[in-house]
């Protein structure tokens, strides 16, 4: 289990490599740097660090603290300078945050994307440290790594979040190398899926989730070391006339009560809009369709609202 440092509070003494980012996704990009810096910390008998906000720069987030956390273990991170996006720590001249830092640290060397900014009003570059390593009365080294495209444009959690927003989780897949999750308590409905012949999971949305797009999705989720595939429903229900936004998923196969416990939906692909039926049979009609849809030889084949993926 990493370690958590709370910046300019906590410290550790055993010479680092501090990996320096905002990290509020842990993508595809974030996985080449970090990689790296695995590598690089081996290599140089130092401990790997990696800061973080603990909240991202704000508003929602694609995965929670402990989340990201749990990521981090895959690549050897001893620590996670825990940071506060505050409007005191947005005031922090460049310079003054390495100091800060590594009053607290035993750095000795650093690493950041290349277009890692940091500082008040993000002042400090990647050229910044780089001529702070230069400088031998440093004793650091610092080393930027390349951004990572998709397609001809640099992979970032801004884009990710908007893909998400918009419902387009195959591609959001391929930037995050996972696909987008929520985990959520399971709570009680008011059993029209079961009624239908669908019974369904209800799932707490977390408040601090970005959004995904209203819809009928294709998704997955792992229930006693067991994987079902399934169909979920984030939305209202307009057949029932019901404008509660919640998230209900149909796992195939699966039977049994999970109230009260914590269930990870995987959303794998978007099949459809919610619509308004205009009966229970016509509902069930198209649930048993969307079924059919999540089978693993037709998601290989038909095409779904994602064409330009």
């Amino acid at each position: 289990m990493l370690d958590i440092i709370s910046y300019n509070t906590e410290e550790y003494d055993y010479p680092c490599l501090l990996v320096l980012g905002c990290f509020d996704a842990i993508h595809i990009g974030h996985d080449k740097l970090l990689k790296e810096a695995k590598l690089q910390a081996k290599i140089n008998g130092l401990d790997l660090g990696v800061m973080m906000f603990t909240e991202g720069k704000g508003g929602k987030q694609i995965y929670s603290f402990e989340e990201r956390i749990s990521l981090l273990e895959q690549y050897n991170v001893k620590f996670v300078l825990k940071i506060d996006f505050t409007e005191e720590f947005k005031k922090t001249k460049p310079l003054d945050f390495i100091k800060i830092v590594e009053d607290k640290l035993n750095v000795k060397a650093y690493m950041s994307g290349k277009d890692f900014r940091f500082g008040e009003k993000a002042s400090g570059k990647s050229s910044t440290l780089k001529k702070y390593a230069e400088d031998e009365e440093n004793g650091v080294w610092y080393t930027a790594v390349k951004d990572v495209l998709y397609g001809e444009e640099k992979i970032s959690t801004t884009w990710i979040k908007e893909l998400i927003e918009n419902g387009r989780v195959k591609k959001v897949a391929k930037m995050l190398g996972r696909p987008f999750s929520v985990t959520g308590e399971v709570i009680k409905g008011e059993g029209r899926g079961k009624s239908l012949g669908y019974p369904t999971l209800n799932i707490n949305y977390p408040e601090y989730k970005v959004q995904i797009k209203h819809g009928v999705y294709g998704v997955e989720c792992t229930i006693d070391g067991q994987v079902y595939k399934g169909i979920a429903n984030y939305g209202n229900k307009p057949t029932y006339g019901n404008e509660n936004v919640q998230l209900e998923v149909y796992l195939k196969g699966f039977s049994g009560d999970l109230y009260g416990q914590t269930v990870t939906v995987e959303f794998l692909r978007f099949i459809r809009d919610i619509h308004k039926f205009d009966s229970d049979d016509e509902l069930k009609a198209q649930l048993a369709e969307d079924v059919v849809k999540i089978s693993a030889e037709e998601s290989d084949n038909e095409g779904c609202a994602e064409n330009n993926d």
